[in-house]
């Protein structure tokens, strides 16, 4: 095998020292790392040129086809223009034909829109405006007329009681649902190549993908196997089904995942055991949505628990973590508390965790998958949280010091596109949270997006995220130290080269494979 030598910069090995001058690789695996005068022969070797050798990273929580389909469609991120927004999908309608798709907007736009404003756009064509947290839409008038939202909670109407457009959780699911019904498969796996690309870029080797079945549909999953079959990327599905068994049929070690048990914050839907400060619009409760009852949620734990599979579940508001770890503590105290122990379940976001919600979820070997950009975004005493249930509500959220202290494993991703599949960021807001006490320092964060998001997913031997004899050789080089740069030079960072299995994948004009 070729031995490869990394030398000339930093090396972050994460594990037996804090830092080291290089690192050899022999084929697929490190075989060590050390100091300058014990630095050994190699068959070639890199130059770092004064960058950091850093493990590769894994985001534990991402989309990837809506991913591929924001980077080479209608990104609106930042845009606060109705105006802009329908503007850029009269030009999209101009330039061809098929589904007219558009996402991450925001609200309050500067004035309403709806699919009547969609309409003097598109005409009669079906089009689909998401919401930067995925679980809201507005769509055309020829798209609504597609779907059956009847007796669905989420449909907002206008004072004369008909549909705006505005399309909410289990509606909002519907449009889903036709969307990728609808969307040609060449568009699919175009979409899922380009995710790839970006991960890449970012140093990104491995990603959970979260699969909504309820929103997909199982046609299109055989599309994404099929997709990244080839690649080299790293991709752990997690479906969000109940049905155990089919799961267990297809040689799966884990399910769920984005299982929904709420909603998100941005929609009025996250599920809080107190009611929203700013009342959600006509036609969802005040206290957001409860997807599941305690009975659905238990028998799926105990289906799954008894599987051997390991378990992930969606759960922002503070009513929907209690109701996930009521039902483990339940599911432990038949199948017994090393079992649940040793499945390592997982909780997507667990935004609003009390004290007792964190040394509870410890106690049950419960894993946090955490999106450190949600407090980035909209955290604070101004932002997003604050406005829908209060500031100090919205201090106690997202807070990943008390979960690192209470003793929970601690795994970051993006759920890209909510947020950009981009550690870099990820970290940066894992070092810079709004209540200080609540950020990482730089060494945490980068384990939190490096061998903690690895450690997210199920065991079966692995060991990941990690610069050590013997550990596979995903690595990244960069152009900078993540740890001990500023949370805003961190942001700037450039990947000068990403291997997976020692082979270099990044840049495209100098990968090994692909």
């Amino acid at each position: 095998m070729t031995t490869t030598l990394f030398t000339g910069g930093l090396v972050r090995p994460l594990k037996g020292a804090m830092s080291a001058d290089w690192a050899l690789v022999d084929g697929e695996s490190f075989t060590g790392f050390g100091s300058n005068e014990d630095a050994p022969r190699a068959d070639r070797t890199i130059d770092m040129d004064g960058g950091t050798l850093v493990p590769a990273f894994c985001d534990a929580h991402v989309h990837l086809p809506a991913t591929g389909l924001y980077a080479t469609g209608l990104d609106f991120r930042g845009e606060t223009s109705a105006r802009a927004i329908t503007r850029a999908f009269k030009e999209r309608a101009a330039a061809g034909e098929g589904i007219l798709f558009g996402g991450n907007f925001e609200d309050p736009l500067d004035e309403p829109l709806t699919r009547a404003t969609l309409d003097a756009a598109v005409g009669e064509r079906p089009a689909l405006l998401g919401r930067a947290d995925m679980h809201s839409c507005i769509v055309s008038t020829a798209l609504l007329k597609g779907l059956d939202v009847r007796g669905l909670e989420g449909v907002d109407v206008d004072t004369e009681g008909r549909p705006t457009g505005y399309l909410r959780e289990q509606a909002a699911a519907e449009a889903w649902r036709w969307f990728d019904e609808n969307l040609p498969t060449v568009q699919q796996r175009d979409a899922i190549r380009a995710a790839i690309g970006l991960a890449y870029s970012k140093g990104v080797v491995e990603v959970h993908e979260m699969y909504v079945v309820e929103w997909r549909g199982w046609d299109s999953f055989e599309v994404m196997l099929e997709a990244t079959r080839d690649t080299l990327l790293d991709v752990i599905p997690y479906l969000a089904t109940s049905d155990v068994e089919r799961v267990v049929g297809m040689g799966m070690a884990q399910i769920g995942g984005d299982y929904f048990l709420d909603g998100a914050f941005g929609s009025h839907t996250a599920w809080m055991q107190e009611p929203y400060d700013t009342a959600p619009p006509e036609g969802s409760p005040p206290c957001g949505i409860k997807y599941r009852s305690n009975h659905e949620v238990l028998d799926f734990f105990a289906e799954a628990q008894a599987a051997g599979l390991q378990v992930g579940v969606h759960a922002i508001g503070d009513a929907a973590i209690e109701q996930a770890i009521a039902c483990w503590e339940k599911v432990a105290a038949k199948a017994g508390l090393a079992e649940v122990r040793r499945l390592g379940h997982r909780i997507e976001h667990l935004e609003c965790s009390t004290d007792d919600h964190m040394a509870r979820a410890a106690h049950l070997g419960l894993k946090a998958s955490v999106q450190p950009a949600f407090d980035h975004y909209w955290g604070g005493t101004s932002g997003l949280y604050a406005r829908r249930i209060g500031a100090d509500r919205a201090l106690g959220m997202n807070r990943f010091g008390s979960m690192v202290r209470a003793g929970l494993e601690v795994g970051a991703g993006s759920d890209s596109t909510v947020t950009p599949l981009d550690p870099f960021l990820q970290m940066a807001s894992l070092r810079a949270h709004h209540v200080e006490t609540e950020s990482l320092d730089g060494l945490a964060a980068l384990w939190a997006h490096t061998a903690g998001s690895f450690n997210l997913a199920p065991a079966g031997g692995r060991r990941r995220g990690l610069i050590d004899r013997g550990v596979q050789a995903d690595l990244a080089w960069l152009d900078r130290d993540p740890v001990t740069c500023s949370p805003e030079d961190l942001e700037e960072t450039s990947v000068r080269g990403t291997w997976i299995k020692g082979a270099r994948v990044w840049p495209e004009a100098d990968a090994e494979s692909e």
